[in-house]
């Protein structure tokens, strides 16, 4: 089911861009090439002191891992430095092929099996920053990740995930990409895999929801509902990320790759956003609490609830590489990709702008 799945998204996918390829003709967004960006060095990338642009950038929603692109807008830190940021909210499936074309310039999103598909088009679509690191945590600690019910798997100290062979379980990928890989790995350890499970799509509070009146076994809760789930004694956390890249990511796309100055721009205004605002136990920061309320339309309790999240404000790559091909090995194990051969890391991401932030001085 879920190969057959993914194959749709990808046959529409492909369609859209195809669609798309004919009606915008030579359009350099479209594809790679440009005016030579691509071959400029991070400190040949450097923003002007008159650097500015139009950047529209499309999420699902506006969750706390999105915060140093959410707040920066909130708080006027892109106004200030010249850059028109707009956030849309537009859902995976109609953003990659919007972004591909130049619609959109960007995504935060976790990349998934419909970026690798789209850039093995050669489309241009680059994993240009991640937005967090995930860490080891206290037990207890509420994070974002499966749950499932006591009636299912038993006590929180030692859940018994082989319980959910035959079961139902729920994710916004319906078990593909990153989340698949994690659930994947967890049935692993008790001998189980995914097709020894039923796999449905639901997202968002829905997810929530659909557990707790028994429409499905364990699902995939998000932040900030996770604080939230974490208060329900009947609910079982029963996996999260592992520590480090999670995939959680800045997109970009050919119309915004075409326009390095402003793209590092963009990211001098993600770092000092977050180093004003994110670095340390931000939850204990009454200024960053407000905003982040604001940012992510939630309100201030949960957010000084919420598991922490490591932000870096440097958007450092290193372990990008080595995660994109984890991903890719597993999703083309998976069949959820069409193609055979696995894309080479420079065909997946661009270092060059978290190495600008280095070396290029801020103009802002």
């Amino acid at each position: 089911m879920v190969k057959r799945k993914v194959r749709l998204l990808a046959y529409v996918l492909t369609a859209a861009l195809t669609s798309a390829a004919g009606l915008t003709g030579c359009n350099s967004q479209a594809g790679r090439g440009g005016d030579g960006a691509a071959g400029k060095s991070a400190r040949e990338i450097c923003p002007k002191a008159g650097t500015s642009g139009t950047i529209k950038i499309a999420m699902s929603s506006p969750i706390q891992v999105f915060a140093p692109l959410t707040v920066g807008v909130a708080s006027g830190a892109f106004k200030a430095a010249g850059l028109d940021v707009q956030l849309k909210r537009v859902p995976l499936a109609d953003a990659v092929p919007l972004l591909a074309h130049g619609q959109l310039d960007g995504q935060v999103t976790t990349w998934s099996a419909a970026h690798f598909n789209v850039a093995a088009t050669n489309v241009d679509m680059k994993f240009v920053a991640p937005l967090e690191r995930a860490v080891a945590v206290e037990p207890g600690t509420p994070m974002q990740g499966y749950w499932s019910r006591a009636d299912i798997v038993g006590s929180a100290a030692n859940p018994d995930v082989s319980r959910l062979k035959g079961k139902t379980v729920a994710s916004p990928s319906g078990g593909t990409g990153v989340g698949g890989k994690i659930l994947s790995d967890m049935l692993g350890k008790v001998g189980l895999g995914l097709d020894d499970v039923e796999l449905k799509t639901v997202a968002g509070a829905d997810a929530l929801v659909a557990l707790e009146n028994g429409a499905v076994d364990a699902a995939w809760i998000g932040s900030p509902t996770d604080v939230q789930a974490s208060k329900r004694p009947n609910l079982r956390q029963i996996a999260t990320y592992a520590p480090g890249v999670t995939g959680a990511s800045v997109i970009a796309g050919r119309s915004l790759l075409d326009r390095p100055e402003t793209l590092v721009r963009f990211f001098q205004v993600l770092r000092s956003v977050t180093q004003k605002y994110l670095t340390g136990d931000y939850r204990k920061k009454p200024e960053s609490v407000a905003i982040l309320a604001k940012a992510s339309e939630t309100p201030e309790a949960v957010i000084r609830e919420s598991a922490l999240i490591r932000f870096d404000p440097n958007f450092a790559m290193a372990g990008v590489d080595d995660f994109l091909r984890m991903l890719q090995d597993f999703t083309l194990k998976q069949g959820e990709l069409d193609y055979e051969e696995p894309l080479s890391a420079g065909e997946l991401m661009d270092a060059r702008f978290s190495e600008a932030l280095a070396v290029c001085q801020s103009t802002s």
